[in-house]
């Protein structure tokens, strides 16, 4: 990175760059991320990357950070938005599948910088800043059904959500929405009764069963 302060056409530019390289990172991997590849996507000159940042290294690196921090963002007004409501097991299924549903080609950079993370050290603070948001989103819908202890499976309903989004990339032909809400539905339901909230998870149960929560 560099510490340089530029202004609005400068900023623009570096701008474009970084989105420029989690395109890049989306579709060909990290691997993919050359100067020329970058430049010619953000329809600059070759030397531009060279302008603001030190190595192409340092370019997608921070390229992976302001993504993540992006998603982090994001994640949080998903779980604010959940939050103040109050939702049956059927809304918290199709709530979390639509949010967890891929985007191109945001989903696939996202995993990207998850695979960034497990080879580099340096680059994990960030992508488990953007878990922990994540997570907060799994906590807001089990807050928003009543479940006792959400910390307790908002990890598990995460990994659900990257596994499913990443299956649902990978085989689209496959995978739907309808799968992954019922998923989430069955894995809610499923932590309910297994920890001796048994009234709760057939009262929310027979809730969703009603046309009328449809």
């Amino acid at each position: 990175m560099t510490a340089r302060r530029h202004g609005p056409s400068a900023q623009a530019r570096r701008d474009a760059l970084l989105r420029a390289t989690v395109e890049i990172v989306a579709e060909r991997g990290a691997a993919g991320v050359t100067h020329r590849a970058v430049t010619e996507r953000a329809g600059l000159p070759l030397a531009t990357v060279s302008y603001f940042f030190s190595s192409i290294d340092d370019l997608q690196a921070e390229a992976l950070r302001v993504f993540v921090a992006e998603e982090q963002v994001t994640q949080i007004a998903v779980a604010e938005r959940l939050g103040a409501q109050q939702l049956t097991a059927d809304e918290v299924g199709q709530a979390l599948a639509a949010a967890t549903a891929p985007r191109y080609p945001d989903t696939l950079a996202f995993f990207e910088s998850l695979l960034h993370a497990a080879r580099t050290t340096e680059f994990r603070a960030p992508v488990e800043e953007a878990l922990v948001a994540t997570r907060a989103v799994a906590h807001a819908a089990l807050d928003a059904v009543g479940a006792p202890d959400p910390a307790a499976i908002a990890p598990a309903l995460t990994a659900l959500a990257h596994g499913l989004a990443l299956q649902r990339i990978a085989a689209p032909g496959l995978m739907d929405e309808t799968i992954s809400y019922e998923a989430f539905r069955a894995l809610v339901l499923g932590y309910l009764l297994q920890n001796g909230h048994e009234e709760l998870a057939l009262s929310l149960s027979r809730t969703s069963s009603d046309p009328e929560t449809h």
